[in-house]
């Protein structure tokens, strides 16, 4: 308990010093932080593995007010730490991350997922559509794209659009992920799953915007 409410002290810091620290901030790493970026890039890892989120917030922002990332490492610092942001109910500043996740690394495929689904919640859904494309380009096999993006088309209203998408979805899921209730609430929505197929009830949800 201790250790949690020392985390949440240190995440409350973070938040008052200012999350998103920026390129100005640069000066202010000296050679021992710099050192230390991909380390407490591993810790803020860690932490997100283990659902610890404020205490990966506060290792992640470390990592980025390092400076020491290169462009790849610093948009999945980025990434991270925004969904750690979501988890804590942040969801503003989690929009704020995923952008400057894109922004050092535009090619980030699971920044630009979380970014459509996060700006599809918000209801801003032809910037969404243009994230959704994008990931779907970039990474044509992974089935989270298509998902992510059958979300969209079915906040668009557009039932046909998306049936292709979870179509192609389904196609490309592993075995059995289709059985888990928040995917399967979607393909038997859209007659792509069959009403006896042995649904994972006792499964907790996997949120469709979650990445590994």
């Amino acid at each position: 308990m201790t250790r949690r409410l020392i985390a949440a002290g240190c995440l409350a810091g973070c938040l008052a010093a200012g999350l998103m620290a920026g390129p100005a901030a640069a000066a202010d790493a000296d050679a021992g932080t710099v050192a230390d970026g991909p380390k407490l890039l591993a810790y803020g890892l860690h932490f997100m593995k283990a659902r610890d989120y404020p205490r990966a917030i506060v290792h992640l922002t470390e990592a980025i007010r390092t400076h020491a990332l290169e462009p790849e490492r610093l948009s999945d610092a980025y990434y991270f730490r925004g969904r750690a942001l979501v988890r804590t109910q942040r969801p503003e500043l989690a929009l704020a991350d995923f952008t400057q996740a894109l922004a050092q690394w535009p090619k980030n495929v699971k920044a630009l997922r979380v970014r459509c689904r996060t700006l599809t919640l918000k209801g801003d859904l032809p910037e969404a559509l243009s994230d959704c494309d994008r990931a779907v380009e970039l990474a044509p096999e992974d089935w989270r794209g298509w998902f992510t993006r059958g979300l969209l088309r079915e906040a668009r209203r557009e039932r046909n659009l998306a049936l292709v998408d979870f179509t192609a979805s389904q196609a490309r899921m592993p075995k059995g992920l289709e059985t888990f209730p928040s995917v399967a609430r979607q393909l038997k929505a859209y007659g792509l799953l069959t009403d006896d197929a042995n649904i994972k009830d006792s499964t907790p949800s996997l949120p469709v915007w979650q990445e590994d």
